[in-house]
C-alpha cells in the first residue's frame, strides 16, 4: 500500500477519534441523525472532525496537542538515541503535525518545516540502515509512524529483492 493511501486512511481515522471541544456559546444540532447539544463553557467529547467544524465556525475551541512542543521533543529524543535506534513517535505524529502546520503563518510554518525536515532526514537515514539489516518486529513497529512503517517495509522488500537478483546466478556458477 502506498504511503499516501495509508496516510489518508489514518487521517480519516484520526478525525473520528474523540477530542475535547469547549463551547463558546450554546449549540443544538441535529444533522443526519447526529444530535449535539451543549451550553456555553461546557466541554464536550466529540469526534475531532465535528470539533473542527465547531471551532472553524467560532462556536467553540477544539483541544489540540501542542505539536511544536511535540516536534521539539521528538527531535531532541532522536538525537539522543543514537545512530542505529529510533525513538518512539505516535503513529499519527506526522498527520497531526501536518494538520497543525496548515494553520500557521508563513514564518512560523518555515521554522516548523525546517525542524520537521531535520527529524525526517534523521529518521529516514536510520530506517534505511535498519531495513537493510533487520526485519520489522513488533518493538520497532511500535516506535514508527504509519508512514514510516510503509517506508520501512518498502525498503526491506526492495533490499531483499535486490540481494536475490544479485545472488541468483551465483548458485549456478558454484555447481559447475
Amino acid at each position: 500500500m502506498e504511503i499516501e493511501n495509508v496516510e489518508k486512511l489514518h487521517e480519516m481515522g484520526y478525525g473520528l477519534k474523540n477530542a475535547k471541544t469547549t463551547l463558546s456559546q450554546d449549540i443544538k444540532f441535529n444533522v443526519a441523525k447526529v444530535k449535539i447539544e451543549g451550553s456555553t463553557g461546557e466541554i464536550l467529547n466529540l469526534p475531532r472532525w465535528i470539533g473542527k467544524i465547531i471551532a472553524d465556525n467560532k462556536l467553540g475551541e477544539l483541544d489540540s496537542p501542542d505539536m511544536v512542543t511535540e516536534l521539539k521533543q521528538a527531535l531532541s529524543k532522536e538525537k539522543m538515541v543514537g545512530e542505529y535506534q529510533v525513538s518512539t513517535l505516535d503513529p499519527h505524529f506526522y498527520i497531526k503535525l501536518k494538520q497543525h502546520m496548515r494553520t500557521l503563518q508563513r514564518d512560523d510554518f518555515n521554522h516548523i518545516e525546517s525542524m520537521l525536515l531535520e527529524l525526517f532526514r534523521m529518521r529516514r537515514g536510520k530506517l534505511v540502515k535498519l531495513a537493510d539489516s533487520t526485519k520489522l518486529n513488533s518493538d520497532l513497529y511500535n516506535k514508527l509512524t504509519v508512514e514510516e512503517s510503509v517506508f520501512f517495509k518498502t525498503i526491506y522488500d526492495n533490499s531483499k529483492n535486490f540481494e536475490t537478483q544479485i545472488r541468483s546466478n551465483l548458485n549456478e556458477q558454484s555447481s559447475n
